[in-house]
């Protein structure tokens, strides 16, 4: 705009150089000069003028997010009537003043909210002006919905001339508002409203995106993004959803109870089962140390008849073992024919030869028999 202002400028000194040329051309005659040097400053300002103006009219400084669509009037026409076949890219562009005209279009994103529950002829009863009403539809099973959508989109660059052709200035209104409404209509029938309330918006917002971005396309649009905002159902829809969900949870806690008592029923199967198995194997280890038991004392029997067979005295040597270290000799009851010195005895339990029994003395008889 900078370069504009200035030509600008620079025409209205020489228009005003124009004027004043004329004034002092008229001055210097009525005083009886010579009228040149007013004309020539007069012609240089008209000159000048008009070359800075024609100029200026035709600059066009276009903005980066900016499309200009030129219109020529003295153009034969073609497939897109009479505009240069590329558009004026950002940037400062000249045009031929009078005979060119230049449309600016948006090129940067744009977007357009449908929303709110009033007719989709007009905006809401209650809102503000310019959002349009929500998206009424029917699921395949009757339900009707009500769909918030927000269309992200942008106009392609390489192809401002076609919408300036087919939409030009209700491109919004007249195209991307209905094809959204349509397609939002036809995705919405392929779910069931019990579907759609339960996690289907993802799958609704992916189906109408894949739908409009191609349609966008072939009118010079590109789809940027599809965002469907909220979802709304009936109240009496909503209320039986409601309980069919706390139906849902009930039976499921009452499967969760069963399943918690079943549970606990085979804990305490397995507890018995354990306690039973642990007795049993205790009884079973009794059982085997008792026979082990009473099978080491039989070999222990077996082994002491088996030495006792083979010294007899060893029942006697024993007997003296357990005796005091002082007892030196040990008298046999009287019908015993022996008598033991233990100390040859002890030695005999080596590898000396046993000691000889001693025979014990007749008692004397008493006298006077």
């Amino acid at each position: 705009m900078a370069v504009t202002r200035i030509l600008g400028a620079l025409g209205a000194l020489f228009w005003l150089g124009a004027i004043g040329g004329l004034i002092l051309a008229g001055f210097n005659v009525s005083r009886g000069r010579a009228a040149r040097p007013g004309v020539v400053i007069f012609v240089v300002g008209l000159v000048g003028g008009i070359l800075l103006s024609v100029l200026n009219s035709g600059l066009v400084l276009v903005q980066p997010n900016e499309r200009a669509v030129v219109f020529q009037q003295l153009g034969r026409g073609g497939e897109e009537g009479n505009l240069r076949p590329e558009p004026l890219s950002p940037g400062l562009n000249w045009i031929v003043p009078f005979v060119e005209t230049a449309e600016r279009y948006n090129v940067a994103r744009q977007e357009v909210t449908m929303a709110g529950g009033a007719g989709e002829a007009g905006f809401p009863e209650t809102g503000d002006v310019g959002v349009l009403s929500g998206v009424r539809a029917r699921s395949n099973d009757g339900q009707e919905v009500l769909v918030d959508v927000t269309v992200i989109y942008r106009i392609d660059p390489k192809k401002v001339n076609s919408v300036h052709v087919n939409w030009p200035g209700t491109y919004q209104d007249g195209y991307i508002v209905p094809q959204t409404r349509s397609l939002m209509r036809d995705a919405v029938a392929n779910y069931g409203a019990e579907e759609i309330y339960a996690g289907g918006r993802v799958a609704l917002q992916n189906d109408t995106a894949e739908e409009l971005g191609p349609k966008l396309q072939e009118e010079g649009f590109v789809l940027v993004d599809l965002l469907i905002r909220d979802v709304t159902f009936s109240p009496e829809f909503a209320d039986a959803v409601e309980r069919k969900q706390i139906a849902e949870q009930e039976a499921q806690r009452a499967v969760f109870l069963v399943q918690q008592q079943q549970q606990e029923a085979e804990r305490a199967r397995v507890e018995a089962q354990g306690l039973a198995d642990a007795e049993a194997i205790r009884a079973e280890g009794e059982a085997r140390a008792i026979e082990t038991r009473a099978a080491a004392e039989a070999e222990a029997l077996r082994l002491v008849n088996e030495q006792i067979s083979q010294n007899p005295n060893l029942i006697q040597f024993r007997y003296i073992q357990e005796l005091g270290d002082n007892v030196e000799l040990v008298i046999i009851p009287s019908n015993s024919p022996f008598l033991f010195d233990t100390e040859s005895l002890l030695a005999g339990s080596g590898s000396a030869p046993a000691p000889a029994a001693v025979p014990a003395e007749a008692p004397a008889e008493p006298e006077g028999q």
